[in-house]
């Protein structure tokens, strides 16, 4: 199913406001690696939002999302 304009709109707004919040916490750099967002999807009544997270050279992930 197609993303409609506001769902692209919301997700991208979404996307930049985490990554700020990220930076301004300093959650973007974790024990030597490297947290981003790389993906928002929202659902076509925007009432949910999943917020897909990248890794790079994180020793333990799970770890990670605990912090």
């Amino acid at each position: 199913m197609l993303e409609s304009k506001r769902q692209k709109m919301v997700a991208g707004l979404l996307n930049k406001e985490l990554s700020d919040i990220f930076q301004r916490l300093g959650l973007s750099m974790m024990d030597g690696g490297m947290v981003s967002i790389s993906s928002v999807k929202i659902t076509p009544d925007l009432y949910e939002a999943r917020i897909y997270l990248s890794f790079f050279k994180v020793a333990d992930s799970f770890d990670a999302l605990k912090k």
